[in-house]
């Protein structure tokens, strides 16, 4: 289906190997919860890499990408829970980007994801015309239930709180942060495969006036939005 608001929030992360095994039930138990109960947080999910061990993805998807610097959410940044403290260090390399939902079509939530961060071929920026007619081919293969491109609106992101004053080390919220993001949402993960070598492959993008920065492939572990949010569950 369509990302759910206008804004989406999107980290990038590995955890460390003693960190692991808690991070899955502070992340299921309390801290997707709490994110989802700030006004304006309306999904949020939780993937693992199919590629690397201990990388993750966390995806919320907000009203707008003002939500995220918005006074509500900045008190939950900036007033950590106990065990958020004793967790948010066991994040390594972390990359923190909001964006704008510039395109969003489909079904409903794949099981995997591929994300995929674009820079301008020619120096200008992607066109988001361009980019946004290559969907069609995107969304014709077999097995993809929706496809999102994202606008990066890093500004709203780099505001200095105490979560990321704990972060572990390694954060790439200080380096220029790629302009688009494009995510593809699959039911199996030969697809993510099949895009990868077909109409998502790097010759493909510059058709498009986008040059493939990174690419990740993921496995959905938990969504959850705001009715299913109790924080009290532990």
């Amino acid at each position: 289906m369509p990302l759910l608001g206008r804004g989406v929030l999107a980290i990038w992360h590995t955890i460390t190997p003693e960190g692991e095994p808690e991070y899955w039930r502070w992340h299921d138990r309390e801290h997707i919860p709490e994110r989802v109960g700030v006004p304006g947080f309306l999904r949020g999910r939780r993937y693992r890499s199919l590629e690397r061990s201990l990388d993750y993805l966390d995806l919320y998807e907000v009203e707008d990408p003002e939500t995220l610097r918005g006074a509500p959410y900045l008190a939950r940044l900036n007033d950590p829970t106990p065990w958020t403290r004793r967790m948010v260090p066991h994040f390594l390399d972390t990359l923190r980007v909001g964006y704008r939902v510039a395109a969003s079509t489909g079904r409903g939530q794949g099981g995997v994801l591929l994300t995929l961060q674009l820079a301008a071929a020619d120096g200008a920026g992607p066109r988001l015309a361009a980019l946004a007619a290559g969907l069609a081919a995107v969304e014709g293969v077999t097995g993809v239930v929706s496809v999102h491109v994202l606008e990066a609106t890093p500004e709203v992101t780099s505001i200095a709180t105490e979560e990321k004053r704990l972060r572990g080390p390694g954060d790439r919220d200080r380096n220029p942060v790629e302009p688009w993001c494009l995510l593809v949402e699959a039911g199996d993960a030969s697809v993510l495969g099949e895009l990868r070598a077909g109409p998502l492959a790097p010759s493909a993008l510059r058709d498009h006036d986008a040059e493939l920065r990174t690419a990740g492939a993921y496995q959905l572990q938990i969504s959850i939005d705001p009715e299913r949010g109790d924080p009290k569950w532990r």
